[in-house]
């Protein structure tokens, strides 16, 4: 079987082989996919993190050949990027390439990667993290407050909301569906406020009754998620009230523990 993977920041998931599509996810730096038809210079892919399928283009891609016994599914022994943005080395090309937050770095030890026959380089540890409940959401958060909304974004570079959560849920160790519906069919239901903990998700509804956002619950009251841009937000048992809006504007539908 055939897996790929790209050295670009991120690559575009889109819903069907065509430019004008929708972005339906992406493809961070450091993940690989598995590769399930070629179509004249798009690539049906499925993405081994989270099962995701969709169509990339094949320029930015580069692949090996992977045995059939080889594990598939979310990576071990990694860390994340835990930045907005990082600037690394591709040592190979003597290129520097800046890579988003939710970008991965596949080895847990060490300044160097060889990926993909390429070697790669960050001076600075900081940033990259080992995923797991010490990472903290809203620490976090402030940093990368005021990122844009974008349609299928699950990076540094913007988000949409269940793509934000999907990453932040990575961050602590937990791998979770890219769809919020499918988000809020995980865990267990939290029944009221005050038994609320940081980490926890919380989805909101439209008027018919669709699960259409989600956040993850930061202490305090607070909720950290993507509506026109990454907030911090207060919330309540009514829903997300926004300060600059002076009003709600996500209705709760429940609030989950994974």
């Amino acid at each position: 079987m055939t897996k790929g993977s790209t050295f670009q920041a991120f690559l575009p998931v889109m819903f069907e082989a065509d430019h004008s599509s929708m972005m339906i996810s992406q493809l961070l730096f450091g993940e690989e996919f598995l590769l399930l038809e070629k179509r004249e210079g798009w690539l049906h892919i499925r993405a081994e993190f989270d099962n995701t399928e969709g169509w990339i283009m094949e320029q930015g891609v580069v692949f090996r050949e992977a045995s059939y016994e080889e594990h598939t599914g979310p990576l071990s022994n990694f860390r994340l990027l835990a930045l907005p943005s990082a600037t690394i080395l591709d040592l190979t090309k003597g290129q520097q390439r800046i890579i988003p937050a939710g970008a991965v770095w596949n080895t847990e030890t060490g300044n160097t990667l060889s990926w993909y026959g390429h070697e790669f380089e960050f001076i600075s540890r900081e940033g990259f993290i080992i995923p797991g409940n010490s990472f903290h959401p809203g620490e976090f958060g402030k940093r990368i407050v005021s990122l844009p909304a974008i349609p299928g974004g699950r990076s540094g570079f913007g988000f949409d909301s269940s793509g934000l959560v999907q990453m932040l849920c990575r961050m602590r160790g937990k791998n979770i569906p890219r769809n919020c519906k499918e988000q809020a069919e995980l865990g267990t239901t939290i029944n009221f406020m005050y038994e609320v903990e940081e980490g926890d998700l919380a989805f909101f509804d439209d008027q018919e009754g669709e699960i259409i956002h989600v956040g993850m619950i930061l202490e305090n009251g607070f909720i950290l998620h993507c509506g026109n841009c990454v907030s911090i937000d207060h919330l309540d048992h009514h829903g997300i009230f926004s300060n600059e809006k002076e009003g709600y504007t996500y209705k709760l539908r429940v609030i989950k523990r994974i």
